[in-house]
């Protein structure tokens, strides 16, 4: 009993945290300091002062391990990537350019400051690619891909919001300037129906129906994890993917993925969002409390490697946006889906135009589900950078 005692308190925690982020008097709070950060800082805190036993990590690591693929499956099932197409040209271009930045970017940052970085940083570069091209998800995904040491990942937890919140409030600063950026892209102005012709987001069913699907969500996630499981140990194992749990988190990244492209699998998927997401706050709570606080004193060189990553993506978004004559609100709509998210992208795009807050959206959702792919490519770029050197 002693040793459910810690799984316990961070359960609590989680529903206690997840509660206050969705009352009206928390807002503030939980804006600054978005719930994911919370959810990780705090378990770290509590183990520190003794308030929740640290000793043996393999309860919390056994518990991050077995949540996380069924909340990957949970919140990829609903994904419509199909949905991207439906934001236009522009939108896709945009995006592919931005993460494209970041996948070069973290990787270059990392090269330039190694000296000061622990020993394995490439799987930071691949965890800070995977959290900016795509985003908490993706972050958790890849620590356990790329099996991520706790003196790498630790730091990037701060930076990750830090830098984030600093690009936002530029791209905001910058719609003051709108004219001027567009004039010196040559920007085409988007048709008003370009902008009008987006899809509604899909309402939820409620009452009986909404339970059912919830149930049927659940058992596809579970037969997803199960297979994954049992292709998994069968696998071979390299420097880039190290183990059996990382082909199950691969695995069920794409069978997810695969499912969702089937309309009638989407829409069951969609009802699992909620779940999906408090099972992934679970495992940043578990993570946290493997984490030591020792761990941030690296995290000024990672603040660097952030800054210098998100310079060379914007970099890349201008000269694509000159190149092809794109928009500076339709960049800065792409640029946020890439580095905040599903919750800033929509909020940066409305900025610009009140169209592109749901273009924002989808192309965040896209990124969500490919960015556990994109940072692995940037995971393997910095190694080669790293060992060419």
């Amino acid at each position: 009993m002693a040793g459910l005692y810690p799984l316990a308190a961070l359960i609590s925690l989680v529903v206690l945290l997840n509660g206050l982020n969705r009352r009206p008097g928390f807002a503030g709070l939980f804006r600054w300091i978005p719930i994911p950060i919370w959810c990780y800082a705090v378990p770290m805190i509590a183990v520190s002062a003794g308030w929740i036993p640290h000793g043996d990590t393999a309860p919390y690591r056994a518990f991050a391990n077995q949540l996380l693929p069924i909340a990957l499956g949970l919140l990829l099932l609903g994904v419509d990537l199909r949905g991207v197409i439906h934001s236009g040209a522009r939108g896709l271009a945009a995006m592919t350019a931005g993460a494209a930045g970041i996948i070069v970017g973290a990787p270059i940052g990392v090269l330039l400051l190694h000296g000061y970085l622990p020993a394995q940083a490439w799987k930071g570069a691949g965890a800070l690619a995977g959290t900016w091209t795509g985003g908490t998800m993706n972050l958790l995904a890849l620590r356990s891909v790329l099996n991520t040491p706790e003196e790498v990942f630790a730091p990037l937890m701060i930076v990750d919001p830090i830098v984030a919140y600093a690009w936002m409030a530029m791209l905001v600063a910058a719609s003051g300037f709108q004219p001027q950026i567009d004039g010196w892209l040559r920007a085409t102005k988007p048709g008003m129906q370009e902008l009008a012709d987006q899809r509604p987001a899909m309402a939820l069913p409620c009452g009986r129906r909404a339970w059912t699907l919830l149930a049927a969500c659940l058992g596809m996630a579970a037969i997803l994890v199960a297979v994954s499981d049992s292709l998994a140990g069968r696998l071979p194992v390299s420097g880039l993917i190290t183990s059996a749990n990382a082909w199950r988190i691969l695995l069920v990244t794409t069978g997810a993925l695969a499912l969702s492209a089937i309309p009638n699998i989407r829409r069951i998927g969609a009802a699992g969002a909620d779940i999906g997401y408090a099972c992934l706050y679970a495992v940043l709570a578990a993570t946290g409390a493997q984490a030591e606080l020792s761990a941030l004193w690296s995290a000024p060189a990672w603040l660097l490697v952030g800054l210098c990553a998100v310079v060379i993506h914007g970099v890349v978004l201008l000269i694509a946006g000159r190149a092809l004559k794109i928009p500076v609100g339709w960049l800065a709509t792409a640029s946020q889906a890439n580095v905040g998210g599903v919750v800033s992208a929509p909020l940066v795009g409305a900025v610009y135009h009140q169209s592109l807050a749901p273009i924002g959206l989808v192309l965040a959702v896209a990124a969500n589900a490919v960015g556990t792919y994109l940072g692995l490519t940037a995971a393997m770029l910095c190694r080669w950078l790293v060992r060419a050197t």
